[in-house]
């Protein structure tokens, strides 16, 4: 049953081998049901793995033979793609997202944003302050958010030190890896498009 060892003895969280008496019926019922959800789970995950992979080559496959048949130009951006039924109600995307780190210049530009800011003390948006007080904090892991690194790229300000840390900042995005995301949307009653929940979180 579950979690219980071929001898019979069950094994807990630290490895130890707990004879099937000590162990609470509760704990038993609780094995039974995470165990058989799992194995579900297991089922479900690997079903939407297979579709993702059938959607991404039926997709490559179709414009391949739009491609070389009408020898047209795909829009979008490079990886980003989307396809829709004849009357609109469904559309299935592709989108690349690009995982990022930052590298050593990201030190220089915190040193050049924290002079302006040292210089700009008194006159300074607490606004501004926070947003780039928060930009390098990190978190409980020691990683730094990329989002609001990246956040500082947006704000224009006519200052040379800043100009350069924002370049430091460029310079220092490097990217990991790409993930291939497949959404499929389907019109409601009110004509907007609604995506169709792939994610067991968000079901």
């Amino acid at each position: 049953m579950g979690n219980a060892t071929h001898e019979g003895f069950w094994k807990d969280a630290k490895g130890n081998l707990v004879a099937p008496e000590n162990v609470r019926e509760s704990d038993k019922l609780a094995d039974e049901v995470v165990r058989d959800l799992f194995a579900e789970a297991k089922n479900i995950n690997a079903a939407l793995v297979a579709f993702k992979q059938k959607a991404l080559d039926d997709i490559r496959t179709h414009l391949a033979l739009v491609v070389e048949k009408y020898d047209v130009k795909l829009r979008g951006k490079k990886g980003n793609r989307v396809l829709s039924t004849f009357d609109g109600s469904i559309k299935v995307t592709i989108n690349i997202q690009d995982r990022i780190r930052f590298g050593e210049e990201l030190v220089a530009a915190e040193l050049l944003i924290n002079e302006c800011m040292a210089e700009w003390t008194h006159d300074a948006n607490p606004n501004l302050r926070t947003i780039v007080e928060k930009a390098f904090q990190a978190d409980s892991e020691g990683k730094i958010s990329v989002y609001r690194v990246l956040d500082l790229l947006r704000l224009q300000i006519d200052d040379e030190r800043w100009r350069k840390a924002m370049k430091a900042i460029q310079d220092s995005i490097r990217v990991i890896d790409s993930k291939e995301y497949v959404r499929i949307y389907t019109r409601d009653e009110n004509g907007e498009y609604q995506a169709l929940s792939l994610n067991i979180a968000q079901a």
